[in-house]
Order: C-alpha cells, then structure tokens, then sequence
C-alpha cells in the first residue's frame, strides 16, 4: 500500500502560469511529518528534483525524481465565480442539467450546470442550510439545516410542499433510498431518521448516539450479504430500505453500520478521530473522512476497517466515489484521487489552500465547492484511466 506516501502539489493557477514558455509554476513535494521540498516546473532553471512528464491544455504531468512518485493535475474546464458570494457549503448535481449549491449566507440555489445560470432561489430555512442534494430524478431537492429541519423543493417552481419536523438538532447531512419515496437524516442530535416524504413523517429512528454525527451514506448490499430479517414487518410507509445499509460517521471518531430495515446497529467501529466525511466507493466497500487527514476504508462484510491512506494532517471535508477509487476533498484546498489500495495518482487543482468542503459528480464531469465562494467544474475525461 503507498498509503503513507508523499504527495505533490502544485501552483492552484498553474494552467496561467504555464503558459508563455519563459514562465514558470511552483511545486512541492511532502511527506507526513517531514519538511516539503519546494522547486519550480517551467520557465528558466527548472528544478532537477521535478520533471514534467506530459502536458495539454488542462493536464500536467509531474515525477518527483527521488522518489518516481507521479502525479496527473487537472485544471477546471469552467470556474462559475458568480453564483455564490460566500463559501459554498453544499452542492450536488444531476444528469439533467441542474445543480443545487448553498452558501455561508444561506441561500440555496438552483443553476444550470452548463453555464452557472441561476434559475432558483430556495428560501424558508430559518437558519443556515448545511446540506443539499437532487433527488434522482433531477427536479427534486432535499435540503437540511440549522433550524432541525428537512425540507423538500420543486426545481421548477422553487415551491416546498413538504417539511420534516423532528430533529431536535441541526441536521447536516442526508441519504435519499432509491428513487426517494424515503430518505434518511443525521443531526447534531446524534440521531439517524428514516422518513415517507409524501406523508411528511418520520418512520423511525434508525440510530441514537450520544455524539454529533456528522455524515451519512446508504448502500445496497442484496447479493452480497444476507442481512438479518425485520422482526416486525416493515411500516407501510416504507419502500425500498431491505438489503440497505447506512453508514453514519460521529463526531467520537465512531463510524456506525445500521441495517434500515432490520432497526439494527451491525457494527460500531471505532476510527480515532471525528469522522466528517464518507461514501460507499463500493456495494461493500465505505471509504471515511477524518479529522486528523486520515482515509480509512470499512468493510460491510467482515465488520471491519482498515486504513487506506494518511498523506496528509488536513481535515477531509467531502468524499464522493469515482472509477472504483473515491475523491477526497480537504481542508487545505487540495482534492486527490484514491484507488482503494491506496495509492493515489491525480488531483485536482484550483483552491488556492481554501477548503474543498463538498465534491459532486455526474456521469461527465466533477464539481467542487469551495470557502472562496467558487465551483469549479472539471472534465472526467481528463482524469484519463485513474
């Protein structure tokens, strides 16, 4: 495993810099614990420690010599500056065209992926909304906030006719099941809710702690594990929740397995540090975000976890999958990519040392949600065979 690697880094501005050949960019090459080295790529007198080894118009290539240690830095296609004014605290996006971002000054936006047109503004929160998705048909979205509240929007209209009540704490993140007859909500409260979105209700309380969980994510393990039956038949408002798993990451450092349909906690696992970030990178497979710039990879089969990567001290704020390996967007304003063996081959670059706090992809292209009030779009296909 290269899980305790150095990693590069290169100018967030570099496809500017680079381009009249007199110019040159920075780059740094660091290793957990010890001091970075730092050179220039381009212009006159490159450092010898760094090579570039391929480049285009939004790709460079670079090997720190010592170490053949390569990375492929990806430069955005697009920056929408314009749609928020503040730090970006949430986003997701759709195969339809449509995104859904929230800022620091609360305003949940609708736009179109394309051209960063804003099309909608979503007002009702009372306090700060900490999350947002698009339900899978691409017109829907589920927001949760500071006010305990879920909400559900129309797209289209900008209209909310549903909004959940129960949280008794901010809720900060949220996991709809299958096509979103349900979803699921954590809280500062520390507590997971399973809830009917047409009947406004909350079906049940799928987990209690007595810790802020942070982060949550819902997979499909049928054919891969048999999970244990419900002891009661499930609630009529209940659709789609046998064969699912909910990861919910704590603030302890606690990662929690819950079976939905069961009501049962298979697993409490403990990782260290505040868990802040996680996704399932497989049907099996979660990969987790934490404080201390740990990756850590937990299993559903085995009831275990391992370690997958720790190259750096930044916090990991955002981790979506990707090409069987997961992107991992930090405090620090770096977003690398990880196979899940660890080693770790491409980034993506822009944030100049401002926090990556949420990541979101479609079948074409990666967005990125950052402090300085940017998105920043990026093309798959220029991550090439990650």
């Amino acid at each position: 495993m290269a899980g305790r690697g150095g990693l590069l880094v290169l100018q967030s501005d570099w496809q500017e810099s680079l381009r009249d050949n007199d110019t040159s960019a920075w780059v740094m090459y660091k290793t957990l614990g010890r001091q970075a080295e730092h050179g220039k790529v381009g212009g006159t007198n490159p450092s010898s420690a760094f090579t570039v080894q391929g480049r285009t118009e939004r790709t460079i290539t670079i090997t720190y010599t010592p170490t053949g240690r390569s990375t492929l830095f990806v430069a955005p296609t697009q920056t929408f500056s314009h749609i928020h004014a503040k730090s970006v605290m949430s986003l997701d996006v759709a195969e339809g065209g449509l995104a859904v971002s929230v800022c620091a000054e609360n305003k949940l936006l609708v736009w179109e992926t394309e051209t960063g047109l804003v099309r909608r503004t979503l007002e009702g929160h009372l306090f700060d909304a900490y999350s947002c998705r698009l339900f899978p048909s691409g017109v829907v979205v589920l927001s949760g906030g500071g006010d305990m509240q879920l909400r559900i929007w129309d797209a289209v209209t900008g209209q909310c006719p549903v909004v959940l009540k129960g949280h008794t704490g901010a809720v900060l993140d949220t996991a709809i099941v299958e096509r979103g007859r349900n979803v699921i909500s954590v809280s500062k409260d520390g507590s997971a809710k399973l809830w009917n979105c047409g009947a406004a209700a909350c079906v049940a309380t799928l987990l209690t702690t007595e810790s802020v969980l942070n982060c949550c994510a819902i997979t499909d393990v049928t054919g891969s594990i048999d999970l244990p039956p419900p002891a009661e038949p499930p609630s009529e408002l209940e659709y789609g929740t046998a064969g699912k798993v909910l990861l919910a990451g704590a603030d302890d450092g606690q990662v929690h397995l819950v079976n939905v349909a069961g009501r049962a906690v298979l697993a409490v696992l403990p990782l260290g540090s505040p868990v802040l970030a996680g996704c399932w990178a497989t049907a099996t497979l979660a990969v987790l975000g934490l404080a201390d710039g740990r990756l850590e990879v937990v299993d559903a089969q085995t009831l275990n976890s391992r370690p997958l990567s720790h190259d750096s001290a930044s916090s990991v704020e955002s981790i979506v999958p990707h090409a069987g390996g997961v992107l991992a967007g930090r405090r620090d304003g770096t977003c690398q990519f990880y196979k899940l063996d660890g080693s770790s081959s491409a980034q993506l670059t822009g944030s100049d040392c401002d926090p990556i706090y949420r990541i979101a992809i479609n079948s074409s292209h990666i967005y990125a949600a950052c402090r300085d009030g940017h998105v920043r779009k990026y093309c798959i296909r220029d991550l090439g065979a990650v």
